[in-house]
């Protein structure tokens, strides 16, 4: 391990600089998003920085940044990383932006079902989800899946391969299927699962 230190701190918004090589980029709807949260609920999640000529260089939050300046924010909740060099600051830049995981769309479908009658429209607020990918999302997590063959195999890593099996009657139905399944395949999976009710 490196020998580097933390320490939180709040920094006056003029002192912190983004840096020059942060690949991350983010789409209108999801920026919106991101100061939709940071108005209703402020920085919850501390950007991080490492001091660079006497200011602070950003290593992860950028965006946040960014749309604190845009709000009017003075200064901002910080994590400053000590004995940083610039190598490990561009790859620390890269670890932070791809290890966030990503979701179970059956699970955060029923999660957002959930949600939706305590937030009702305001759901959306603060969610890089348009109206129509929440309601995909629940659609696809209100559908009853133990109705279906479901098999769960372990591949390389701690990922899991899922294999849905559906049943069709007749050439037509299996060309026609696949043929839907080319683009938007859950859109189609869920839409054939409604029609089969």
């Amino acid at each position: 391990m490196i020998d580097i230190t933390t320490q939180q701190q709040i920094i006056s918004i003029s002192n912190i600089l983004p840096n020059n090589w942060n690949p991350n980029e983010m789409d209108e709807q999801t920026y919106k998003a991101e100061k939709e949260s940071l108005e209703r609920y402020g920085v919850i999640a501390p950007i991080i920085v490492r001091p660079k000529e006497n200011k602070y260089e950003i290593v992860d939050g950028e965006h946040r940044h960014k749309v604190c300046e845009e709000l009017g924010y003075t200064d901002i909740p910080c994590v400053i990383i000590k004995n940083l060099s610039d190598e490990d600051a561009k790859k620390l830049t890269i670890i932070l932006n791809e290890t966030k995981g990503t979701n179970d769309k059956i699970e955060l479908g029923k999660l957002l079902k959930d949600l939706k009658t305590s937030f009702g429209d305001d759901l959306k607020t603060g969610l890089p989800l348009s109206d129509n990918d929440i309601t995909e999302l629940i659609e696809l997590g209100n559908a009853n899946w133990d109705e279906y063959d479901i098999e769960s195999n372990q591949i390389e890593g701690d990922e899991e391969e899922y294999r849905l099996h559906l049943t069709f009657k007749g050439n037509d139905q299996i060309d026609l299927v696949k043929e839907k399944l080319a683009n938007n395949p859950e859109e189609k999976i869920i839409e054939l699962l409604n029609n089969n009710d």
